[in-house]
């Protein structure tokens, strides 16, 4: 079954880049029938159960550590730092957060990459999931 991402699936909406949907392919359920012999509908799914990991080798100098001022949800972190709410999971991904709805306490350190590096990141963990 070969997948394909869903900026090239007519049938589907475009995603904002960012989106972490964005990074898996999108595959269809096969054809088949109800059990009255009807055809069955067909459904758009995701295989999200791939790990993501920012590369170990990255240069330390990519990164920017922040101490947060205030208690944060990370879509607003992610807001203020990269301007678009869609990179929660990226900020997920380098702190080895495991809930992202936890707010962030105040005076807590993150680890970021600096915004003229998500791109090839992200391109990175694209070619790990292929």
């Amino acid at each position: 079954m070969e997948g394909q991402y869903q900026k090239y699936i007519t049938d589907l909406p475009n995603l904002e880049a960012y989106r972490y949907e964005n990074l898996f392919k999108v595959y269809q359920t096969p054809n088949s029938t109800t059990p009255t012999g009807e055809p069955a509908p067909n459904f758009y799914y995701y295989n999200i159960l791939k790990n993501i990991s920012v590369p170990d080798n990255i240069a330390s100098n990519i990164f920017d550590v922040i101490v947060l001022p205030t208690s944060l949800p990370l879509s607003v972190l992610s807001y203020q730092l990269y301007g678009t709410t869609y990179l929660w999971w990226l900020i997920c991904i380098v702190n080895k957060i495991t809930n992202p709805f936890q707010q962030i306490s105040a005076g807590t350190k993150i680890k970021v990459i600096q915004k003229p590096y998500v791109k090839p990141i992200l391109d990175s963990i694209k070619q790990q999931l292929q």
